[in-house]
């Protein structure tokens, strides 16, 4: 059994590895929009009889992102680097040897030797990663029925700001690509400008433009997106859901600046809610699930979604962290800081 970094010729195991594992249709187009990604691909390889008969019967991938830290004493914003780990995988027939736990102990030699502070992933299945040091952190999920058809809507003072459904990130492109372009009316630099804006809190990622150029349209084209729009056609908010079954699965708000009572900030969330509370009934849902930051603007949208009765707040603890040149101290207080008054929004997209 051999444990190293992957090559060109290990790609066609690879991805057969991981059709086996995961039903997950964009996961090799979004591996695919990484240049740097086989470096950073560990595989467990059981070699053939000729080098292109190599089989790859394990796998761990990771990838280098800058999120939100912890406040310093003067309140400045601090980073981390953070290597997102993910497609993590075994072959069936290779279960219970051992080989994930050293392909994971490889990636985290190779995250020291890049200067990350610490590592990141999201699992169903925390007790494969607990043994080799990531241990989960929790975030505010609410759920409950949608508001009915009856209910009241939320005032509107005007009608400046109107909302659109938007189509998929075209999937079409005149030079050939795995990734979906943007539509020459959606610019991105503008939801990029919201979302660094209106995201903050700890664990947040800072994203590229590589990541809205590539990965975020991805992403997108498997979920609904909405925007605020002014007259003018310019965009002052969005929000992105997914519909599953008869649940509405809240994934990303952003919203202008301003507090949730500001004129326009409001107008856009009340025309937001309107919007998806629309298209819900329309797919036939009748929950939501919202996760999102804890800030007002996350409250007054939740309230426009959501019926007053029957609401829930649970934790979702499907995030995990591990120290990797930060200290363990360092780590625990940043975990600590996902559950608490300023909470932050953890999509798997802004670290795959």
């Amino acid at each position: 059994m051999d444990f190293r970094t992957a090559t060109p010729a290990d790609v066609p195991s690879l991805y057969a590895l991981w059709a086996a594992a995961f039903d997950a249709p964009l996961m090799v187009p979004v591996y695919e929009t990484d240049g740097g990604r086989l470096d950073r691909t560990v595989v467990a390889v059981l070699p053939g009889p000729t080098t292109a008969e190599d089989r790859v019967v394990a796998s761990v991938c990771w990838t280098p992102r800058t999120l939100v830290g912890i406040p310093g004493a003067d309140g400045a914003t601090a980073t981390l680097t953070v290597g997102g780990v993910a497609n993590v995988a075994s072959a069936p027939d290779m279960r219970g040897r051992g080989l994930v736990r050293l392909a994971l102990t490889e990636a985290v030699e190779q995250m020291h030797a890049a200067g990350m502070d610490a590592s990141l992933l999201f699992t169903g299945t925390p007790g494969v990663y607990r043994p080799s040091g990531w241990e989960t952190f929790e975030v505010p999920v609410t759920r409950g029925p949608l508001l009915p058809d009856g209910a009241a809507r939320p005032e509107r003072s005007s009608a400046t700001v109107v909302a659109r459904h938007e189509r998929p990130p075209r999937t079409e492109s005149l030079v050939p690509t795995t990734f979906p372009a943007w539509d020459t009316d959606l610019p991105w630099q503008d939801l990029a400008a919201l979302h660094d804006a209106f995201h903050a809190a700890p664990l947040t990622t800072r994203r590229t433009v590589e990541h809205w150029e590539r990965r975020i349209p991805l992403w997108y084209s498997a979920a609904e997106l909405l925007t605020a729009r002014r007259p003018d056609g310019s965009i002052v908010g969005y929000l992105v859901v997914e519909l599953e079954g008869e649940v509405l699965r809240v994934r990303e708000l952003a919203v202008g600046p301003g507090d949730a009572t500001a004129p326009e900030r409001r107008e856009a969330l009340d025309a937001l809610a309107l919007a998806v509370r629309s298209l819900a009934r329309e797919r036939g849902a009748t929950r939501a699930e919202v996760r999102l930051p804890r800030v007002p603007a996350a409250a007054v949208l939740t309230d426009a979604l959501l019926a007053p009765g029957g609401r829930e707040t649970t934790s979702d603890a499907t995030g995990m962290l591990r120290p990797v040149r930060r200290s363990t101290a360092e780590i625990d207080a940043l975990r600590a800081a996902t559950s608490g008054p300023t909470a932050g929004f953890h999509w798997p997209g802004d670290y795959l």
